[in-house]
């Protein structure tokens, strides 16, 4: 470049970095943020008038592997502070014997690296530095602004909240480090960009695509798993995790994505649908996109795009297909639609777990939340495969012996309590009506088959209440006969594990199947007793047993059907933060768990982990074993970084536990 030492630049990153509300990164470098000005100083040790020499100047903003004017990546300006076509714009003041050079960036620039070049001729040219241009909901032309500060500070600037799991009828929900500006996550965010397909297939278009929050969300979607390129995170969900780490392990994204970056880009293993959600979130709110994890509990998974859940039951009451997940976790992210019709801008889904393919890639969205309360199944991108998400029919059949089917009335329903963690509070937002209108009435949308055999029964399933992991249970299915006559009805139960996505595991099978006489008004009760010492076998593998109930009436052979999952409860998990934290002070929590199996636990640990507090890593320490009925306790000791408040994620693991969580808000001191 040239006479680089001639000048002396000071890039006032930590000022600038201040004023764009990037100072959180812990990088020592120049981040601001597009459509509002920074300030960098430049002088002259040589004597010369550098104003007047400056004035005659020009500046080049330069991004992307080889940037030009023609490919759209090098932006040149005047510095008389007059704004450019491309939207920039520079000027030139004296500050004592410097000079400030104040630049503002197109409020639709492109985001990424840049490199800023002074011309004071055609052979005189002066590297001035480097910078990273971020999106900015700040800045009310930017396709990204948000104007609340409280929502700003939720979806933008927070690094830790909290995901919604389990299933519609026993709701948790799990901290979560996001950790967006975290040593290095800016660096590997970039870095997904730079490693997109669309990147390696043409540089230029994808360097000059990247003002558009939209595309940038796409190819986020594609990017953070590695179905199709070298994505972050691999998926598995068959219960197989040799080689990798199970997903419910993970309790925050810097982990994973330090890991992706040092290796060179090599997924991670392994995740599931909250974690893929969690890293697509960490990475939007890097680049300066609004965003939040969203919850869809008994969310549909629609693959052949005809808007219904099919599911079979055979003879003895077992299903032999599922297609229903308890819960399913996606992104949305704030945004402008300007390629749409009017009153599509604001929320968009994007969903990075990989299902179905999307214009050959596995990626889905940004589809506005508006579309799919609409049913605008042609809105780009993806909306109808959402659409189905909370929307679909379910249609249950029997198989009859001779291969026939026969429909089965059932109350399962699509897209319950949709959840993401409300702003400035550790509380659940129900955000259902913002992607559904109320259900139409029953008489509506069932059939006469269903109101006649709804009409002759109520089947139901009671609710034991928690259950706590070890414990002996009895579920009770009940049937009251609502019609005039006595009733012969054949009930068929099956009772086993269910992971998360809706797949059923084997290792406990427990089922019952009976006739029984009804009189007129007579409420049946069989109860189904569960016995630690049976399903002791799933623990470690999933919490959830899902009961189905198939019901028979022999008279008219119509056939209903109920069911309900069973959340297995955690021991609690304490934490006790000893004394006041303090900024570079080593701090010391207590953490302790009881065990409530009657059994030995074996090769046990404790973790904690938190933005700003353990630098983004998981720190541990093991135990032995834990004998039943005692309590495992320890200290973990961690510094923070920075002041203000925070969460402290702690986990406690044992091979019958699986990952016991919990987590505890604290204010670090300065």
């Amino acid at each position: 470049m040239g006479e680089r030492a001639v000048l002396d630049v000071d890039l006032q990153w930590e000022r600038n970095n201040e004023d764009h509300h990037t100072d959180a990164f812990h990088e020592d470098r120049l981040i601001v943020r597009r459509g509002q000005p920074f300030v960098i100083t430049l002088s002259r040790k040589s004597e010369g008038n550098l104003l007047q020499t400056l004035s005659k100047a020009k500046l080049t903003a330069q991004t992307g592997p080889h940037p030009s004017v023609s490919s759209g990546t090098q932006f040149s300006m005047d510095l008389n502070g007059e704004k450019q076509d491309s939207g920039w714009s520079a000027s030139v003041s004296p500050s004592g014997k410097a000079v400030s050079l104040t630049i503002c960036p197109a409020p639709n620039a492109l985001i990424g690296k840049y490199v800023l070049v002074l011309s004071e001729s055609s052979i005189r040219k002066t590297d001035l530095g480097k910078f990273v241009l971020l999106f900015n909901p700040w800045c009310p032309d930017d396709t990204v602004y948000m104007e609340g500060k409280e929502q700003r500070e939720e979806y933008l600037l927070s690094q830790d909240g909290l995901i919604f799991y389990g299933n519609s009828y026993n709701i948790g929900s799990m901290a979560w480090n996001f950790g967006q500006f975290e040593s290095g996550i800016l660096k590997a965010s970039l870095k997904i960009l730079d490693q997109s397909l669309e990147h390696k297939n043409d540089p230029e278009k994808d360097c000059r695509q990247r003002n558009d929050p939209i595309y940038v969300t796409r190819v986020l979607s594609a990017m953070i798993n590695s179905n199709d390129d070298s994505g972050v995170l691999q998926g598995r969900w068959d219960g197989n995790y040799s080689g990798g780490v199970e997903p419910t392990k993970w309790t925050g994204s810097v982990e994973i994505l330090r890991q992706w970056h040092d290796s060179k880009c090599k997924p991670v293993k392994f995740g599931q649908c909250w974690v893929f959600a969690a890293i697509g979130c960490t990475v939007a709110r890097a680049f300066g996109i609004p965003c939040r994890v969203i919850t869809n509990f008994d969310s549909a998974h629609d693959t052949n795009g005809d808007l219904k859940i099919e599911t079979v039951v055979t003879e003895n009451g077992h299903t032999m297909k599922e297609s229903m997940w308890n819960f399913h976790c996606w992104v949305e992210s704030w945004m402008k639609r300007p390629d749409l019709k009017p009153g599509y801008d604001g929320w968009q889904v994007s969903d990075p777990t990989p299902q179905e393919q999307s214009e050959g890639v596995m990626r889905c969205g940004p589809v506005p939340i508006k579309a799919i309360k609409e049913g605008d199944l042609t809105c780009k991108y993806d909306a109808a495969f959402v659409y189905a998400e909370v929307n679909a029919d379910i249609v249950t059949k029997y198989r009859m012996r001779n291969g026939t089917f026969q429909d089965v009335i059932s109350k399962d329903k699509v897209g319950r309590n949709i959840s993401t963690k409300s702003i400035g509070k550790d509380t659940r937002e129900d955000v259902t009506h913002l992607y559904k209108y109320k259900e139409g009435s029953k008489e509506e949308r069932e059939s006469y088959m269903n109101a006649q055999v709804c009409q002759e029964f109520d089947l139901s399933i009671e609710d034991p209440g928690d259950v706590l992991k070890g414990s002996d249970f009895v579920l009770y299915i009940c049937v009251t006969n609502k019609s005039r006559v006595k009733k012969m009805i054949k009930l068929q139960v099956s009772s086993g594990g269910v992971l998360h996505n809706g797949l059923l595991d084997n290792s406990y099978p427990h089922s019952y199947t009976g006739e029984h006489f009804l009189s007129p008004g007579e409420v049946l009760k069989v109860p189904m007793k569960h016995l630690y010492m049976r399903y002791s076998a799933l623990l470690g593998i999933t919490s959830q047993l899902l009961v189905s109930v198939l019901l028979t009436d022999e008279s008219t052979m119509a056939r209903m059907m109920e069911k309900r999952i069973i959340t297995l409860q955690d021991p609690k998990l304490n934490i006790q933060i000893v004394g006041q934290p303090r900024v570079g002070k080593q701090s010391c929590v207590k953490l302790s768990v009881k065990n409530p199996l009657p059994e030995k636990l074996r090769d046990c640990w404790f973790g904690v982990e938190g933005a700003n507090l353990t630098n983004g890593q998981t720190l541990t320490q093991r135990i032995p074993y834990v004998g039943s009925g005692q309590e495992a306790k320890t200290r973990i000791y961690f510094t923070p970084i920075q002041s203000g408040p925070c969460k402290l994620m702690a986990t406690f693991y044992s091979k019958k536990l699986g990952y016991v969580k919990a987590y505890t808000n604290l204010n670090v001191s300065k």
